[in-house]
């Protein structure tokens, strides 16, 4: 079997017989991969605590070239990120970036950008002092690298443009802004306001860590945490299980 390295993120995974666990991979080199770690469960294992979900380390792995499931032979913490998993809050947050990527993505598709977005997305998650408003950012940034960012600038029906003094509505299965003049020909559209519209174009061009500077209304911000929702769960085909939970806390 051939043996892969590569930097890697634990982004999932499930309990596999009595002692084995199912650990799913995004890596640097080879995208989605999952992979049996064997006797993981055990008290006394060779993985330790270090396949815990958000833990980034340095992957070795036997590939099975017929098979999805691959074998799992060491995993080297490089960053635990074990204060995402003790802040209930950060948890759910950074729950939503694997699982957004985890849903987004198939399986051994390299994309060392998304690689990095969601390395940086964890640690920013983990250290923010406004982590909400880094996660929107993150998905802002994921619909992009996925070929899906939302046209926020002109019409996507009649590409006339929509100035930042004016609101307009926002449409996931048109894929983007929609004027007043077409809004009634345009089925489940999203009323977008001027504040909401400005902070998903800045949001747009910023990086994370400048995401983590600035500061939005409650009122703004559950009016993008929305959005955002809306198209992402028109691109993957179903809710974040995490987003579902963060409502009810």
């Amino acid at each position: 079997m051939p043996v892969h390295s590569t930097e890697a993120i634990v982004i999932g995974g499930h309990d596999l017989a009595e002692a084995d666990r199912i650990v799913v991979f995004y890596t640097q080199l080879s995208g989605k991969v999952r992979a049996a770690a064997e006797g993981a469960r055990r008290i006394r294992t060779r993985f330790g605590g270090s396949l815990q979900l958000f833990t980034r380390g340095r992957l070795v792995y036997f590939e099975r070239p017929t098979k999805t499931l691959h074998r799992v032979n060491e995993f080297g913490v490089i960053r635990s990120h074990h204060a995402l998993r003790e802040d209930l809050d950060r948890m759910v947050l950074a729950s939503m970036a694997v699982e957004a990527v985890a849903l987004g993505v198939e399986e051994a598709e390299a994309f060392p950008d998304l690689y990095r977005l969601l390395a940086d997305g964890l640690e920013l998650l983990e250290e923010a002092a406004h982590p909400g408003v880094v996660l929107q950012g993150f998905l802002l940034h994921l619909l992009r690298l996925l070929g899906y960012l939302p046209e926020l600038h002109v019409c996507v029906r009649c590409r006339k443009e929509i100035p930042p003094h004016h609101g307009a509505s926002l449409s996931p299965a048109a894929g983007g802004l929609i004027c007043e003049g077409c809004r009634a020909n345009t089925p489940d559209v999203i009323p977008a306001s001027t504040a909401v519209l400005g902070f998903l174009r800045g949001a747009s061009g910023s990086t994370l860590r400048v995401m983590d500077r600035i500061s939005v209304l409650p009122q703004v911000f559950q009016e993008v945490t929305g959005v955002l929702q809306a198209f992402l769960r028109h691109v993957l085909g179903r809710s974040l299980r995490s987003s579902d939970f963060l409502a009810r806390l």
